[in-house]
């Protein structure tokens, strides 16, 4: 069980996280994180795998997440990667297991046929050999995934995984992450498209800074839900926009003082 206490998080002055509090059994179960750009997705998640600094408490069966990351696989948005690196599929895909076998070392022959199973599940294998930079988002993207199931997390958390790929590699994924929902991991992704998220989340949190609604897809994603959420901050975005306008028209109407 993973529980967030009274969760607060400040960047740059700006309260971005505002009084959490989630509790998510380690079942087979995905999660839907969503909200409008700047609700605090990516940070929540962030903050999750040890990222960021946070007042509050965030446990994991009863003891600090901080001391159990290894439980944790993160696949942070593709464009974190610096794609110019000079490697391959296979060199990254098998840079999964270095946390288990140790860096510098021999990788064993069962590691590198994992490896390989992989890359034909997620048709990467004809793909070995080429080098980052070469690949399109989705291969890409199947390619991170690859590289974190070269591991056995309890919990996987995935930021906007689906941004920018075909829709090939969107069903092979999720064909992926429900493969792991099935062995009784528990799945949290960071999603934005509406339209798919009733078919691939078991629950969805609706966020704004604070959680804003929890619960089953069906019950959570409703008109009514969806508008508070997301209508809240576009007019927050109208009301500084407003307010910036009003103090520009004050400031041009007061007469120069220079001569």
């Amino acid at each position: 069980m993973i529980e967030i206490n009274n969760l607060n998080l400040t960047l740059q002055h700006k309260h971005v996280l505002k009084n959490i509090s989630l509790k998510l059994p380690l079942k087979g179960e995905i999660v839907g994180i969503m909200g409008p750009n700047g609700s605090g997705k990516s940070t929540l998640v962030k903050t999750l795998v040890g990222e960021l600094r946070y007042q509050g408490r965030i446990e994991l069966n009863g003891k600090p997440l901080s001391n159990q990351k290894r439980r944790i696989a993160y696949v942070p948005q593709k464009m974190t990667l610096d794609l110019d690196f000079p490697i391959d599929v296979e060199s990254l895909v098998l840079s999964g297991s270095y946390d288990e076998i140790g860096w510098f070392k021999r990788i064993p022959n069962q590691k590198r046929q994992q490896c390989h199973l992989l890359l034909q599940e997620l048709e990467l294998f004809d793909l070995r050999k080429r080098p980052l930079h070469t690949l399109s988002g989705g291969q890409l993207q199947r390619v991170i995934l690859a590289r974190t199931l070269m591991r056995t997390h309890d919990i996987y958390i995935l930021d906007e995984p689906f941004v920018g790929i075909d829709f090939k590699s969107e069903k092979m994924i999720i064909q992926k992450l429900n493969a792991l929902k099935s062995e009784g991991k528990l799945i949290i992704i960071v999603h934005h498209d509406l339209s798919t998220a009733s078919n691939y989340f078991d629950r969805v949190l609706l966020l704004n800074q604070s959680i804003q609604f929890f619960g089953p897809t069906r019950d959570v994603l409703t008109p009514a839900n969806i508008e508070q959420t997301f209508l809240a901050s576009l007019h927050a975005n109208e009301n500084r926009t407003h307010q910036f306008q009003l103090k520009e028209h004050s400031n041009h109407g007061i007469p120069s003082t220079s001569r």
